[in-house]
């Protein structure tokens, strides 16, 4: 039985591989999405209880007021987990964004899972 339906957005197909892995193995379905257009899509569609996606933004620097709003627009709908890479991250915080958790990477997969269980099991 599933413990709930993840979006998953990242561009890096080890790390895709390994989160598929993981999540399966935790019992979740996962739902691969390839870009910001489809995981909205299918958070719009109630295709997922969550999102975990990895972006922002086309600056490693800052967070322009576009891609802010694209990750607003991701929360409005599903809650978010976001990954990151960029050096922006060390700039705001997930609430800032209206996202439950941003993790830098490299992440701790275990924290990832809290996080995940967290948002799918309030309380426990």
């Amino acid at each position: 039985m599933s413990r709930g339906r993840v979006l998953l957005l990242e561009d890096d197909p080890a790390l895709r591989g390994l989160l598929l892995e993981v999540l399966g193995l935790e019992d979740f379905d996962v739902v691969q999405c390839e870009g910001y257009d489809e995981i909205r899509r299918a958070a719009a569609d109630e295709l997922g209880d969550i999102i975990v996606a990895d972006f922002w933004g086309g600056a490693q620097r800052t967070l322009n007021d576009a891609d802010r709003q694209q990750i607003r627009d991701l929360t409005a709908l599903r809650p978010v987990i976001l990954l990151t890479g960029r050096t922006w991250a060390s700039e705001t915080t997930a609430g800032e964004l209206g996202a439950h958790a941003l993790m830098r990477k490299p992440f701790d997969i275990d924290n990832l899972l809290t996080a995940i269980e967290s948002i799918l099991q309030p309380g426990s």
